[in-house]
């Protein structure tokens, strides 16, 4: 019996050893990507950010695209949840629709670390990723669907919701915008879907409750939005 409570405790042990180095790495990468000139980093930058090798680095990950997609995963699973906690208390698409803009772009002004690391590890074949894309497409037709919106198709609204997004945070991040800026351009984005002046207005100056903290990021998370550490 003391054999096998030794074997279930190394066990465990390798488990969390493994655990605390892909935290590790996906940290150091925070770090790197974390940064205004952090899109280009190689296998060799993050391996030698969180001291491992890079055969170390292929144990966890099969490369950057996937490394990447690990991180960005980190960077936006709690955040998500977190908004979508706030938006199901709205009972229109357009309302959830203005408060998920507002939300990304106050979060990008809050923690610019966090900001340029979603951009960074987001943009490829989709602004802000496939899973964001599809959510947004989805949320478009349902508008659509409903009548609230006004557009030529669900992925005309998408790229016109993604694309002002894109441009809006880097506005954010260069600091070229003032403070009210995410709410100017929520509302540039509901009435560019269709919704009317008055009612785009309604939704932006509503009040915008605060995000609650889904996780505990030193202990539960590599990478957290709650977490400014970089």
């Amino acid at each position: 019996m003391a054999m096998k409570v030794n074997l279930v405790r190394r066990a465990e042990i390798g488990v969390e050893r493994r655990r605390r180095t892909r935290a590790g790495m996906l940290r150091a990468g925070f770090h790197l990507i974390g940064q205004e000139h952090g899109r280009f980093q190689r296998i060799e930058d993050i391996c030698a950010e969180a001291s491992v090798s890079r055969g170390t680095f292929y144990n966890y990950f099969s490369g950057l695209e996937d490394f990447y997609g690990a991180l960005s995963f980190e960077l936006s699973s709690d955040f998500e949840v977190a908004v979508e906690k706030q938006m199901q208390r709205l009972t229109t698409v357009s309302a959830r629709t203005g408060a998920a803009i507002r939300y990304h772009l106050h979060a990008a002004r809050q923690n610019p670390h966090w900001g340029w690391a979603m951009l960074h590890t987001s943009i490829d074949k989709e602004i802000f990723g496939p899973e964001a894309a599809k959510r947004v497409k989805t949320t478009i037709q349902e508008g659509i669907d409903s009548g609230e919106f006004h557009v030529a198709n669900a992925e005309a609204g998408k790229s016109l919701l993604l694309g002002a997004s894109l441009g809006a945070t880097l506005d954010i991040l260069y600091r070229r915008a003032r403070k009210d800026y995410p709410e100017d351009v929520a509302f540039s984005i509901l009435t560019g879907l269709g919704v009317t002046k008055s009612r785009a207005g309604a939704i932006v100056r509503s009040a915008l409750p605060e995000l609650e903290p889904i996780m505990d990021a030193d202990e539960s998370s590599p990478v957290n939005f709650w977490s400014e550490e970089v």
